[in-house]
């Protein structure tokens, strides 16, 4: 298309008009003049070829994106080149300066009009029996006046920028590469997009992929939506009843945070806005929770059923981001009686069901006191001699005069032979009234100091005679 306007009379201005300090024209002392523009409205990146259309006009020059005030100064930098390329959308104004045969300055301006190629994004909901329903989800962007759709078995249709939504009727249901071309006016210049439609209502419907544990109030969770479907999520408590939780999700991937509560399990599911794909609701996967235990000589680490145990592939729980133990969902705690004094051992359940994948909260614990308390003031013999000459004759334990000691003997096959009492404080050497034979025996000894530690030490006394 070529243009030939005068910037006295030519409409194409009212944009500059608007401009501040505009200086297209009416100025002192300068002429106007004539411009021809091969094109003024098209998509970028958009070629523009000008040339001066005054007769007996010379010493052309050109600003390709001028913003008002005085051309001749900076930034502006005039240019004699005659081809310019706009990279951008946009509305710009390109003006000429020239000089006429008596050098007298000549100015003109043209608005060129560069349009948005973004291609135009969509979502096709399949229905039954081989319906489905096209809408354009992007027309705040791209502004088309048109939408040429291909519905990929030989059919097109056209809607426009006042009715964005399309049904269409297939008579088989194989899946279908659907293509929209997106065209703006005058120029019909726009952006295409593609993308395969499974007709088949049960084929992708949206899944929950993970479900993370934050912290003690919140989750978050992981969406995949393929068919890019108008969500609402629910969640179920207690009661045993899907409640909405007013979350709309729409896009193809998506993460949503969650409010939940430590004393309670909450599980959440999708389901589709669209009455034609109710039926297309999401898997289900429920929040778990893990508790840790300290006690004096180890951490009992708990796990929380979970509600739909058949749905699980896959247990284990991590400790300190190590994989520490794979449970059964039959298995419900385990202890733990190895740390690293000085260092808190951290755990986290993670759950692999069918479809998604769960991480609980993750626990942080001390070590034991036991593992980590000097011993360097008890007192444990090796051997003792029971055969009543005076010396050696009992097992006796000695520490701090403020320790309290607790001590357990046991035999070579683990029979206890000997604990310690209020009244009969060390060992004599005797099973039920009788001596007990020589050889080692096993201790086990739990001292608590003053200040309420607790620590175990275990090993081996011999006796002899």
């Amino acid at each position: 298309m070529t243009l030939i306007c005068c910037v006295c009379i030519s409409p194409a201005l009212l944009f500059a008009q608007q401009i501040n300090d505009n200086q297209c024209s009416n100025q002192p002392g300068i002429a106007s003049g004539l411009l021809n523009v091969d094109v003024v409205v098209g998509c970028a990146p958009l070629q523009v070829k000008v040339k001066n259309a005054q007769i007996g006009s010379i010493k052309s020059r050109y600003v390709y994106d001028y913003k008002g005030g005085n051309p001749n100064l900076q930034p502006y930098k005039p240019d004699t080149v005659t081809t310019f390329t706009y990279a951008k959308a946009g509305v710009h104004i390109l003006m000429q300066l020239s000089e006429n045969a008596t050098g007298q300055a000549q100015r003109v301006c043209q608005t060129i009009n560069v349009q948005d190629p973004t291609p135009p994004a969509f979502k096709v909901i399949p229905c039954a029996n081989g319906k489905v329903i096209l809408t354009i989800t992007n027309h705040t962007i791209t502004k088309y006046d048109e939408y040429i759709i291909n519905w990929g078995d030989g059919n097109l249709s056209i809607i426009n920028k006042l009715n964005l939504v399309a049904p269409h009727l297939y008579t088989d249901l194989t899946p279908k590469q659907v293509s929209v071309e997106g065209r703006h006016g005058i120029s019909k210049c726009g952006g295409k997009s593609a993308r395969t439609v499974l007709l088949e209502t049960n084929g992708r419907p949206a899944t929950l992929t993970k479900l993370e544990v934050l912290d003690a109030n919140t989750a978050e969770l992981t969406i995949t939506n393929p068919n890019l479907f108008d969500l609402e999520l629910y969640r179920q408590d207690g009661s045993g009843q899907y409640k909405t939780t007013g979350k709309i999700l729409k896009e193809a991937d998506e993460k949503v945070k969650v409010s939940i509560d430590t004393s309670k399990i909450f599980c959440y599911k999708l389901k589709p806005l669209d009455s034609c794909i109710a039926t297309l609701e999401s898997n289900v996967l429920c929040v778990s929770f893990l508790k840790v235990i300290p006690e004096i000589e180890h951490n009992i680490v708990i796990t929380t059923p979970y509600r739909y145990p058949t749905d699980i592939t896959q247990m284990t729980i991590t400790k300190n981001n190590t994989v520490w133990w794979s449970p059964r969902f039959t298995d419900l705690f385990r202890v733990d009686n190895q740390s690293e004094c000085g260092k808190q051992n951290c755990y986290r359940l993670q759950l692999v069901t069918r479809y998604g994948t769960v991480l609980s909260n993750t626990v942080c614990a001390d070590p034991p006191p036991a593992l980590c308390v000097s011993i360097a003031n008890i007192y444990v013999p090796d051997v003792f001699t029971p055969n009543g000459d005076g010396v050696n004759d009992v097992f006796e334990v000695k520490s701090d005069a403020d320790s309290k000691i607790d001590i357990l003997i046991y035999d070579r096959w683990g029979s206890p032979v000997f604990r310690n009492s209020v009244n009969v404080l060390h060992w004599s050497g005797h099973i039920n009234g009788q001596p007990a034979p020589t050889g080692p025996y096993f201790y086990r000894i739990l001292v608590t100091d003053k200040i309420g530690r607790g620590f175990v030490k275990r090993g081996t006394v011999s006796l002899l005679r």
